[in-house]
């Protein structure tokens, strides 16, 4: 299966293909909009994806913010464009036409760090440090 992966900073979007392997079949990036519009991030994420819409068959979403039931609220709207309750789910579905799912970037890095950790150890915290900072944890 192909997953259109996308990830949202504070700075920059990125968006890959990736297939079950894990390999990349197409990369790209462009600037996050910050022109307190959400108009402005469904555009850049419209064009952003455009051309891999057609090959993933579902996508995944990690991005700065608080997500919540599918709706973005950054903490800090101006990294974001203003955003503040901000429908990404829907928006990725109504550009996409898949099925997908979001989550916080720093949950994100949680749960795959998680993933590959021996079965023993249960408990663990991910901290990222990027335009801003975050944490995930599992227990």
């Amino acid at each position: 299966m192909i997953t259109l992966a996308v990830d949202i900073g504070g700075t920059k979007i990125s968006a890959a293909l990736i297939s079950d392997d894990g390999s990349f079949l197409l990369k790209k990036q462009i600037s996050t909009p910050h022109e307190r519009c959400p108009d402005e991030m469904t555009g850049a994420l419209r064009l952003l994806v455009s051309e891999m819409k057609g090959t993933a068959e579902r996508f995944a979403v990690a991005s700065t913010g608080i997500i919540n039931n599918g709706v973005l609220t950054a903490l800090n709207p101006d990294n974001l464009g203003g955003l503040k309750e901000y429908p990404l789910k829907n928006i990725m579905e109504d550009i996409t036409g898949l099925n997908g799912s979001v989550i916080n970037d720093a949950q994100a890095g949680a749960w795959a760090e998680y993933t590959v950790l021996p079965k023993e150890i249960c408990d663990m915290v991910f901290i990222t440090v990027s335009t801003g900072g975050g944490r995930g944890n599992c227990s």
